[in-house]
């Protein structure tokens, strides 16, 4: 199952790249920052906005650098309500990463569209489990999986028949250097999986992402904020709004350009071909009796003929004509 449908959008084969302004922390626990952030997200062309629901207590151990980093980054429930509304109304789907149990209930009980799970918790096979019982559509991160853990999790989501889930390449680095980021390996990704792939980024810029979506990216997953020289979070490696913008626009003129995989000439061109393509056409006198060749034959565009086809030469070559041609007569 290589696509499915969110709200009124459709994810996976045959549809435009499904496009995240991943805020996750950036809005540094300040609620009406988060607001405005989903506003330029919107604004700049996001399909999608995520942040993360951690409970830090039950997510990291105190003390270490995880804890103070989650600590008082969290919304309540009444706040996730409100920034569910304005998502609603800009249009633009608003969903969440869980760090533990807790937090993944309270997006259940949310009724949180889409669950992300990151690439520290692809292994957390108990907590995926759970959002399968509930059958809420799922993306996965791959952040830290090599090929055995690519395929533990395969044959873990294969024991169940649901199917509304979607695979996220990434590598766990921040930033990701570009010579690290190996998208020679995405079709093998895609092709292991029947759901469909998209790509997690963490590199600087928008490079990365158009490639990408160039090798088959369903879902573009793009790190957020409104000021990169913040201290903290996620920041330095995220896109501010004008450039997100960027990133989209360039995004959907890939997809204009990489179009269907069905050979087919468009009508106008099957239309013009015969145009522009070359006919035999005598290239001095021939008379009866002689033969053709290469000698007394040239390829010509005459725009309006229905001349015969350079390949139909391969079959007067060395023949003889039955009649006489006068130069620049058309065969």
């Amino acid at each position: 199952m290589k696509s499915f449908r969110i709200n009124n959008l459709r994810i996976g084969k045959n549809s435009r790249t499904f496009i995240v302004a991943e805020i996750g922390i950036n809005h540094d626990g300040n609620f009406s920052r988060c607001m405005q952030m989903i506003k330029k997200a919107a604004k700049s062309g996001a399909d999608a906005v995520k942040i993360q629901t951690v409970n830090e207590d039950e997510s990291y151990k105190k003390k270490t650098k995880s804890y103070k980093e989650f600590k008082n980054k969290n919304f309540s429930d009444e706040q996730i309500k409100k920034l569910i509304k304005l998502s609603r109304k800009l249009k633009i789907i608003f969903f969440s990463t869980p760090g533990d149990l807790t937090s993944l209930q309270r997006l259940f009980d949310l009724k949180i569209p889409i669950i992300k799970i990151s690439s520290g918790l692809s292994n957390n096979f108990p907590l995926i489990r759970e959002i399968i019982k509930r059958k809420v559509p799922m993306i996965i991160s791959t952040g830290f999986s090599g090929k055995k853990e690519l395929i533990e999790l395969k044959k873990f989501l294969k024991k169940y028949k649901f199917k509304k889930i979607a695979i996220l390449k990434c590598s766990s680095k921040y930033p990701l250097p570009y010579n690290e980021v190996n998208m020679e390996n995405f079709s093998q990704i895609n092709k292991l999986y029947k759901y469909p792939v998209g790509y997690s980024d963490h590199t600087i810029g928008i490079t990365t992402p158009l490639v990408a979506v160039a090798n088959g990216a369903s879902i573009i997953e793009k790190h957020f904020t409104l000021n990169r020289k913040k201290n903290g979070a996620d920041h330095k490696i995220s896109l501010e709004p004008k450039e997100f913008y960027e990133m989209v626009i360039k995004i959907r003129e890939i997809e204009k350009i990489k179009g269907s995989k069905t050979l087919h000439l468009p009508k106008e061109l099957r239309k013009n071909k015969r145009k522009f393509q070359r006919v035999l056409v005598a290239k001095n006198e021939i008379k009866k009796g002689e033969k053709f060749t290469l000698k007394n034959i040239k390829f010509v565009r005459v725009e309006k003929s229905l001349g015969k086809k350079p390949n139909y030469f391969f079959k007067l070559e060395n023949k003889k004509s039955s009649k006489n041609f006068k130069k620049d007569q058309i065969i």
